[in-house]
């Protein structure tokens, strides 16, 4: 008996609340990789976007008849109104990128920086660097009517 009440408190400790097993300090949300995996994604694709392993999805499909179940429904449904599915999708995308800027993908780092406007390319300096510039180039003359320009 000693031995059941091992294992279960090893499940526990493993699996965390409400038996969402814990991997990586992230709680994998098991309805997510059911509607997932009844979009078509692969398991490798499901692990890599749930945040589990492949043998932890093996074993959820193979032990948990709820899950398959799971999986059957969300076939049977479809994706949804568009407006949820947008937001799934979405924080689907959110998660995932933050997990690969995390990583250190550099591809990723560069692409969300371009997205954001955070990085300028090197030939296209600051618009009041670029004024200063000219205004710096010109002759008292042409500085005088710049100026003129400004009293009208």
């Amino acid at each position: 008996m000693a031995s059941t009440n091992t294992r279960k408190e090893k499940a526990a400790k493993r699996d965390g609340p409400a038996g969402n097993r814990v991997t990586s300090g992230r709680v994998v949300d098991w309805d997510d990789a059911a509607r997932l995996l009844a979009a078509g994604l692969s398991h490798r694709e499901v692990c890599e976007l749930a945040g589990c392993t492949l043998p932890q999805l093996q074993a959820k499909m193979a032990r948990s008849p709820a899950f398959r179940e799971a999986v059957a429904r969300h076939r049977e449904e479809g994706p949804g109104e568009p407006a949820v599915m947008h937001d799934r999708l979405r924080r689907l995308v959110y998660t995932h990128l933050e997990r690969l800027a995390r990583s250190g993908n550099l591809r990723v780092l560069l692409w969300i920086a371009d997205k954001l406007k955070l990085v300028q390319p090197l030939d296209k300096a600051a618009p009041e660097l670029e004024l200063q510039s000219i205004l710096e180039n010109l002759s008292e003359e042409e500085f005088a009517q710049f100026e003129a320009l400004g009293r009208k």
